[in-house]
C-alpha cells in the first residue's frame, strides 16, 4: 500500500510539472478587427524580438478594442512577451523608412525602450502558476 501511494504521489507530481500554467494576456488598444495579432513568447535574452527564437508563437484574429488570449501549459519560468497587430497580414511588423513601426505593438510589463524596443529584462514576467498580464498596443 505504501508503495502504491508513493507511486501515485510521484505520478501526480510529474503531471503537475508537465501541465504547466495558464498565462492569460489581456491586449488593449487593438485599432481594428482587420488582420491578426501575433504573439511571441521568449524564454531567453538571446534572440529576443526575433521570431526565429520564440519559445512559443501564437496567431489570433484581431478583435478591436481589448481582447484576451490564453497560453495553456506554459512551464514555470521567466518569459518576455512581444505582441503586434499585423493589420495587412503580411506576417511582419511594418516600419517606415526610419525603422519606426507603423503597426501597433506592445511588450509585457508595458515596457518601452528609450530609443527603440525595450530590453528582455524589462519585459520579464515570472510564471509559477496561472497568471494574468496586460499589454497595451502603442
Amino acid at each position: 500500500m505504501k508503495c502504491f501511494l508513493a507511486s501515485l504521489f510521484s505520478i501526480m507530481q510529474l503531471m503537475s510539472i508537465e501541465q504547466g500554467s495558464m498565462l492569460t494576456i489581456k491586449i488593449s488598444g487593438v485599432p481594428s478587427d482587420k488582420g491578426k495579432i501575433l504573439i511571441g513568447v521568449y524564454n531567453k535574452k538571446e534572440g529576443f524580438r526575433d521570431e526565429k527564437y520564440t519559445f512559443k508563437n501564437l496567431i489570433v484574429k484581431a478583435v478591436k478594442g481589448t481582447m484576451t488570449v490564453y497560453i495553456p501549459d506554459l512551464p514555470h519560468g521567466n518569459y518576455a512577451i512581444a505582441v503586434y497587430h499585423d493589420a495587412n497580414e503580411n506576417n511582419k511588423l511594418d516600419k517606415n523608412f526610419l525603422g519606426i513601426p507603423t503597426e501597433k505593438y506592445g511588450f509585457s510589463n508595458d515596457a518601452m525602450g528609450a530609443f527603440g524596443p525595450p530590453d528582455y529584462e524589462d519585459c520579464i514576467v515570472k510564471v509559477d502558476g496561472n497568471k494574468e498580464i496586460s499589454i497595451k498596443l502603442r
